[in-house]
């Protein structure tokens, strides 16, 4: 592992330096909160053992809140007892900023060496506002197709290209989808049904549709236009119509068996992202599983365009050591640290030339299929829409009523459109 660059780390110790003149038997408390586990949180600790190691006077401590992050976090930041340093998402950047919870830290990114031209632009963008940065971006993915090429090649399925179209992907589908064993009962399925907002918008993007006006105030108008409910048909028809996707389960997380079918041959694709990628790797490296990647299939006519999920990190506005937290935060954001992370396979790395790295390592060209994506990456609404989460709870009902009840699904995008656009009235 290469070590930071002097542009990274001379900050770090002339400001530690600066506190030693000042008590030089005081060991300075850095507090890092996140909602890691298991192989991130090893990662993550890995990254503070390394930054403590370098920097005398200085000890960071990494706190994992796994349940009820975000309220434990406004919780200890109004107290007065914040942590240094907090990793932000996508849901929570429009409460942080819109009540000042998390410091600007455009006028520390200079300062701390952190030059944002470094950052994928569809990345940096999420936590600016104007000229305003809330959070050095850790690592990201976009939405993607995950397939299993070994099942389109017995099936005689082409592999998906970069411009796939409805028509294509429904082509392909059902021809993945089969009775293997001759029983007269499907086993094998082509993809998972995206139930859950996070997974249908970018087939709506990629239909030409949206969800909300630009403003992100109304959706009287998107979430009931015509592509939008053209997006809805086209993927409730992959269960009635086409019988290519599992009959549903209707649990709020979504089909709990999804991930399972594709991990043993018996679903050809899945929507999915990088944090996928990890367990993935464990079942192709065995030899159950042959991993390729493609993006979201585009409507005819439309572009394709893909959703980008992400995290930063971010200071408390009310945050003791001020300098030294947003120094840690750079460094957290930085290369080192993020070569470390991209050792997890779990995201893709925020800084544009350690992405690059990783993917030049990658010789299976799944991380270069990431990257491409990226380029048609698009920021999350929950990135700027307050309590956004009420928005995808009411989401749910527009299909699951056609499905369930046979409800026009015109009617009950306009309907559901109703009832969000009061709540965003609120």
């Amino acid at each position: 592992m290469s070590r930071v660059p002097s542009r990274w780390g001379a900050g770090l110790v002339l400001l530690v330096a600066a506190c030693g003149r000042a008590d030089r038997s005081r060991t300075v408390t850095l507090r890092v909160m996140n909602w890691a586990t298991d192989l991130e949180l090893t990662s993550e600790q890995q990254i503070a053992d390394r930054f403590n190691e370098r920097h005398r006077g200085v000890r960071v401590i990494v706190e994992s809140v796994v349940s009820n992050y975000g309220e434990k976090l406004i919780t200890a930041i109004a107290s007065g007892t914040p942590p240094d340093v907090f990793l932000l998402d996508v849901p929570d950047i429009p409460a942080f900023v819109e009540r000042g919870l998390a410091l600007d830290l455009a006028p520390y990114a200079p300062r701390v060496g952190y030059d944002r031209a470094e950052v994928f632009p569809q990345v940096l963008r999420v936590f600016q506002r104007g000229e305003r940065l809330y959070a050095f971006p850790k690592g990201f993915t976009p939405l993607v197709i995950y397939y299993n090429p070994r099942l389109f090649r017995d099936a005689g399925v082409p592999p998906p290209g970069e411009q796939w179209t409805w028509t294509a992907f429904l082509e392909a589908s059902r021809r993945l989808t089969r009775d293997t064993d001759g029983d007269g009962a499907l086993d094998t399925y082509a993809i998972n049904f995206p139930r859950r907002l996070y997974e249908w918008i970018p087939w709506v993007w990629s239909a030409g549709g949206d969800i909300l006006d630009p403003t992100g105030s109304r959706t009287a108008g998107y979430l009931d236009s015509d592509p939008t409910v053209a997006t809805f048909e086209f993927l409730t028809s992959l269960v009635t119509t086409w019988q290519v996707a599992p009959p549903l389960q209707f649990l709020r997380a979504g089909d709990p068996l999804r991930q399972g079918r594709f991990y043993v041959g018996r679903q050809a694709m899945l929507v999915g992202g990088h944090w996928d990628l990890p367990r993935l790797t464990r079942y192709a490296e065995r030899g159950d599983l042959e991993i390729g990647v493609a993006p979201i299939p585009h409507r005819e006519g439309a572009e394709p365009v893909t959703v980008i999920y992400t995290s930063g990190w971010a200071v408390p506005v009310n945050v003791r050591h001020k300098r030294l937290a947003v120094e840690l935060a750079a460094y957290l954001g930085g290369p080192e640290a993020q070569a470390i992370r991209a050792g997890t396979r779990l995201e893709i790395p925020a800084l544009r030339a350690v992405a690059d790295r990783a993917a030049a390592a990658d010789t299976t060209g799944v991380e270069r299929a990431f990257l491409a994506a990226v380029e048609r990456g698009r920021m999350p609404w929950g990135a700027v829409v307050m309590d956004f989460h009420e928005i995808e709870e009411l989401s749910f009902d527009i299909m699951d009523r056609h499905l369930l009840r046979g409800e026009s699904l015109h009617a009950a995008a306009r309907d559901v459109a109703a009832q969000i656009d009061r709540v965003i009235e609120r």
